[in-house]
């Protein structure tokens, strides 16, 4: 932890976290005197998704989601806490540096959504073209800013061309100045409104979207599109879609199986808070989840490696995301029943 003072004299407390988005978002609200946990902000919000999205590429490889859409943590956890909050993009950058300036000098920290590759602070291994990564702008500096980046254990400096680069970039999701702040929170938020709420929502995203690619339809139209795939795009190339999958379920934010742990963790907190053996159970069963999306990254592994056993198959492989959409199938249906039981 490192301690640092807004343009106010306010003290700002600088925390690591798993995730940038829940991390900035429990930041702003610990700022405002709502001490909240990152896992707590992710089942708040319904963070916990999944998406396979063929028609969105990264490096020329379709898109996993598995969590909900850049900027939904902050609003739905914002709103459902009761906060007072901002949201703006920018088409002029120039307006975007000037308002995030004048923010910052009331004492207000900021939260802004960036291109990871663009950010100067960051090491050349760590940079890839993501425009989703959020960082909190704690207050201005000479020529540039005084950074809290939650994937970073210490608080950083960013020069102002950098900075403006980095949320201006051109192209394909393009951040467009992507700032938000809370003005005010409640000081005693309904925790126990949110969860449900927070549950509700996610067992809906999983459950009840139509669409083939979306929720647990959406991890069974990946797993047929794994198994298929040596035979309509030829091993070399199937490694390679292989390899992309497997990068959204370890390394892409927290990554796939780590959003499940998050969860889970979600269900220990709110175990804890409504008094429920039954959300203890279900904290259980989804990290059990996350080991299964762990299992399959490393059979996953070993097939594009060409090092493991010969039962180490594209039909393994797609049959455990099979399992994965089996388990987590159940695992909201069961929530759902549970939830119905919960009194806010």
């Amino acid at each position: 932890m490192t301690t640092e003072l807004a343009a106010n004299g306010k003290p700002f407390v600088h925390h690591q976290a798993a995730h940038c988005e829940t991390g900035v978002t429990s930041a702003l609200f610990r700022y405002q005197g709502v001490d909240i946990s990152e896992p707590m902000i992710f089942g708040i919000s319904s963070g916990i998704f999944f998406g396979y999205l063929p028609f969105m590429k990264l490096s020329h490889l379709p898109i996993s989601a598995f969590r909900a859409k850049p900027g939904s943590v902050f609003r739905k956890a914002a709103k459902r806490l009761g906060g007072d909050f901002v949201i703006k993009t920018y088409r002029d950058p120039q307006k975007g540096m000037d308002e995030l300036r004048q923010v910052l000098k009331t004492g207000q920290i900021v939260g802004l959504a960036t291109n990871l590759y663009w950010l100067p602070y960051m090491s050349e291994r760590h940079r890839h073209n993501f425009s989703g990564h959020n960082i909190i702008v704690i207050r201005e500096i000479e020529n540039g800013f005084r950074i809290s980046d939650p994937t970073i254990g210490y608080l950083v400096d960013c020069l102002a061309d950098g900075l403006e680069r980095a949320r201006f970039v051109p192209g394909p999701l393009n951040p467009r100045g992507y700032m938000y702040y809370t003005k005010s929170v409640n000081p005693h938020p309904d925790l126990r409104g949110a969860c449900i709420k927070g549950m509700k929502d996610s067992c809906n995203l999983m459950l009840r979207i139509p669409l083939p690619i979306f929720g647990v339809r959406g991890m069974r139209f990946l797993a047929k599109k794994v198994i298929k795939s040596p035979d309509k795009l030829g091993f070399q190339e199937a490694c390679r879609h292989l390899a992309g999958t497997v990068r959204w379920v370890e390394e892409t934010g927290t990554g796939g199986a780590g959003f499940r742990y998050m969860y889970a963790v979600f269900m220990q907190e709110a175990a804890e808070l409504f008094g429920s053996e039954d959300l203890a159970q279900l904290s259980r069963d989804m990290t059990a989840i996350g080991d299964t999306w762990r299992e399959f990254s490393v059979v996953a592994a070993r097939i594009i490696k060409q090092r493991g056993k010969e039962e180490e198959t594209f039909a393994k492989a797609g049959g455990l995301i099979f399992k994965c959409a089996d388990r987590e199938e159940a695992f909201f249906k069961n929530l759902q029943k549970v939830v119905r039981k919960l009194k806010a």
